[in-house]
């Protein structure tokens, strides 16, 4: 890579014809008031021939008015569209079983706002106000008033036995916003690639980003490409998204660099991941400088212009800026679900609903940690959002379709967790449930473990994994076990929450049991977590936390009667070690440190010496 200050208009000497692939050339089809049976259920656009054009390029018997037959031959589109369905009817599920447990006493939830009526939304899927209190999670989200983060459990009256805790511990805001800001190069200094190391950071970007979060396709990375080719000589969206799918594909790159080996890295190693961090460093200046013109347009390509930077920003673990970000990219994605995005390319329509799910993702991720952040509202129009569909996003069908299966899978884990936030955690529901001791909380907390138990039950192969320690087959496998971990330790906290305020009491055997799950679940969530790829590129700032309040709850067990032989049993003394030492790592490519992953490696130390205290 060489730097130069931007050029003249005009094509530089790289030869188009050594480019990744043949585009993938999308055509648009036109409108038809009759859709057959596939595309219908994709809820996706179908030009009304027989077969029409979707049927005939992916070999499908195509059918109007009618079920496809059972025995179909099915084609790797299909068997996308058919997991797609059943994780959609499982989803769906939820609320209608919970139905049957949720309280009787109604919730009054100040920051939920009404769901949009536009042209494109079904507002018929909208709860009606004459609901039972149960149709107000209908969509998966998470109230401003959970108290299930980190700092609502070391605010409680719980922590108030280890002052050295909270004499160590400041608020996670006020740490992130007193951050400086994210140092910029004064002048443009435009990067010039090879054709080799530009599709190097391509590929990296397809491996990693591109898996985690599908949403540039096929097509729009060949443009890319060709942006990169010319030396980005323009100052559109185009080329502010060809700098930031650089950016993050030095990034990624880097990552894989640091964190690949346990051998101590040479003098070539560390050249090499300077000159990645300077490649990345001088892209996300560059694309900075762009990003001004993609917030003034209202675009498939400026929207994910915005969603890349917010990935980026997640690398560089601002979560306060990454928010920001995702915020406007939430804002554009309502805007062009709601009136379309009049390019009539159906490959438009179904990256922005990929970014919709993105967005959702991640933010969620955000808001269970900084619960009062303002949140942009795609989680409460969720359930009216079709999962995304097919979408050519790699150049190799297989990882095409294994990256759409990853994709559907998080999305599913990440609303079954705003369930559970909503229906556990919500401050009014959370003060009856940890004081109550009626029947009603174990059978909300035994119907969320059964629709956990029947998401994993969806899983595809390569995604499959055990509960314990075991290795998975492959890193996505291993990411989606520590969801799931999470997932199962949060259902089953407030068995823990109920046995530690009401530590004198007798509990039944279904609490200690229940409680026994909760720390089990953590613990093989410490115990699993390795330098996973998304886990450090994306969600360091969220691990930490989580990691936090997860060593918290195991210490306060560990003190605790009824709690103590189902933490003992397990190798905690070499959790807070293990944790530091990862993410000290984790931080260590940083130019700048984060101030809260910082306060919770600090605090993990601590916690690490009251148990050993305690042991």
């Amino acid at each position: 890579m060489t730097f130069q200050s931007p050029p003249p208009h005009g094509r530089s000497n790289s030869d188009s014809s050594n480019a990744l692939t043949t585009p993938y050339a999308a055509r648009p089809r036109k409108r038809t008031a009759h859709a057959c049976d596939a595309c219908r259920l994709r809820k996706s656009r179908c030009d009304g021939r027989q077969p029409c054009s979707w049927c005939t390029e992916n070999d499908v018997d195509c059918f109007y008015g009618h079920q496809q037959p059972t025995n179909l031959n099915q084609g790797k589109s299909d068997k996308i569209l058919e997991t797609v369905l059943r994780m959609d009817g499982l989803l769906r599920s939820i609320h209608e079983n919970l139905a049957l447990f949720a309280p009787a006493h109604k919730q009054s939830d100040r920051h939920r706002t009404a769901s949009i009526s536009t042209p494109r939304f079904n507002s018929s899927l909208s709860p009606s106000s004459s609901d039972n209190d149960f149709a107000k999670v209908a969509n998966a989200t998470i109230p401003s008033t959970h108290i299930s983060a980190t700092e609502d459990l070391l605010n409680s009256s719980v922590a108030a036995p280890f002052p050295s805790l909270r004499a160590q511990f400041r608020p996670i805001f006020q740490l992130e916003s007193s951050c400086p800001p994210i140092p910029f190069q004064p002048r443009s200094i435009r990067p010039v690639f090879t054709i080799e190391e530009a599709e190097r950071l391509l590929t990296s970007f397809q491996l990693n980003v591109n898996f985690w979060y599908p949403t540039v396709s096929k097509a729009t990375l060949q443009i890319l490409f060709e942006k990169m080719q010319n030396g980005f000589i323009g100052n559109s969206c185009e080329d502010c998204a060809a700098l930031l799918v650089l950016a993050l594909g030095a990034a990624s790159e880097l990552i894989k660099l640091v964190h690949s080996s346990v051998e101590p890295r040479g003098f070539e190693s560390r050249q090499h991941q300077s000159e990645l961090m300077t490649m990345a460093t001088v892209c996300f200046d560059e694309a900075m400088k762009l990003l001004s013109v993609a917030y003034m347009e209202i675009s498939t390509i400026s929207t994910q212009c915005v969603f890349l930077a917010a990935l980026y920003c997640s690398f560089l673990q601002r979560p306060l800026q990454t928010w920001g970000h995702l915020s406007t990219a939430a804002a554009k994605c309502r805007s062009l679900l709601a009136y379309g995005t009049g390019s009539g390319n159906p490959e438009d329509e179904e990256c922005i609903r990929r970014i919709f799910w993105s967005c959702y993702i991640i933010e969620s991720d955000l808001i269970s940690e900084l619960s009062h952040l303002p949140q942009s509202g795609v989680a409460e129009v969720e359930s009216e959002v079709p999962l995304p569909g097919p979408l050519q996003t790699h150049f190799n069908e297989a990882e095409t379709e294994a990256s759409a299966l990853y994709f559907l899978s998080c999305i599913s884990i990440r609303r079954l967790l705003n369930r559970v936030h909503h229906l556990l955690y919500a401050e009014d529901k959370h003060k009856t449930y940890i004081t109550s001791r009626d029947d009603s909380l174990r059978g909300l907390i035994a119907e969320l473990d059964h629709q956990l138990v029947l998401w994993r039950d969806t899983l595809p192969d390569f995604l499959r994994f055990e509960d314990d320690t075991m290795e998975c087959v492959n890193e996505h496998a291993a990411f989606v076990r520590q969801r799931y971990l999470a997932c199962k330790s949060v259902i089953y906290r407030p068995y823990v929450e109920i046995i530690l305020k009401q530590i004198d009491s007798a509990h039944s055997i279904e609490t200690i049991e229940g409680a026994a799950r909760c720390l089990t679940a953590s613990c093989n969530h410490i115990s699993n977590l390795r330098s996973f790829g998304q886990t450090v590129l994306i969600d360091t700032w969220i691990c930490s936390l989580s990691m936090t309040s997860t060593m918290f709850i195991i210490l306060v067990s560990l003190r605790t009667a009824a709690l103590r032989p189902s933490v003992v049993q397990h190798q905690i003394a070499d959790y807070g070690p293990h944790l530091q030492t990862l993410l000290s790592a984790w931080i260590g490519v940083m130019p700048q440190k984060s101030p809260s992953i910082q306060q919770s490696i600090r605090l993990i130390a601590e916690i690490e010496n009251l148990i050993g205290d305690s042991l």
